[in-house]
C-alpha cells in the first residue's frame, strides 16, 4: 500500500518582468483600446516571450536583438505586414518608455514609424 503526502511549500519563482518593465508595458497599452490594444498586447507578448527565451530583459535588448526577432518571425512564415506591425509596436513601446524615462531605447526614435496621435 502506498501513501501520498502533500506539501504546502512554496516554490520561489522569479518575476517575468521588472517593475520598470511592467509599468512601461502597462502605460504604453493604456493609451490604446479595442482591437488596436489587443493587437499591441499580442505583439508585445510575443516579443517579450522571445526576449525571455533568449535570456534578455526588455530594457537590455539592442537594435540587433529586435532585428533577430524580426528574422525569427520571417523564418516562422509570418507575413511581411505582420512583421512590420510588430516592429512598429516595439518601436512605439520603446519610444514611450524613453519619453517616460523608463529605460534606454534600443530602437532609436525616428528609425521606424510609431503610432500617430
Amino acid at each position: 500500500m502506498t501513501t501520498t503526502t502533500t506539501s504546502a511549500a512554496l516554490i520561489p519563482v522569479a518575476p517575468v518582468f521588472t517593475n520598470t518593465e511592467r509599468l512601461a508595458l502597462g502605460g504604453f497599452l493604456a493609451g490604446y483600446s479595442g482591437l488596436t490594444r489587443e493587437a499591441y498586447e499580442l505583439d508585445l507578448r510575443q516579443y517579450a516571450s522571445w526576449c525571455h527565451q533568449h535570456h534578455l530583459r526588455l530594457f537590455q535588448a539592442r537594435r540587433a536583438d529586435i532585428e533577430c526577432f524580426a528574422r525569427d518571425l520571417e523564418t516562422r512564415g509570418r507575413a511581411r505586414a505582420t512583421i512590420t506591425r510588430r516592429l512598429c509596436t516595439i518601436a512605439g513601446f520603446y519610444r514611450y518608455a524613453v519619453d517616460g524615462e523608463a529605460a534606454s531605447n534600443p530602437d532609436r526614435p525616428g528609425c521606424r514609424p510609431g503610432p500617430t496621435s
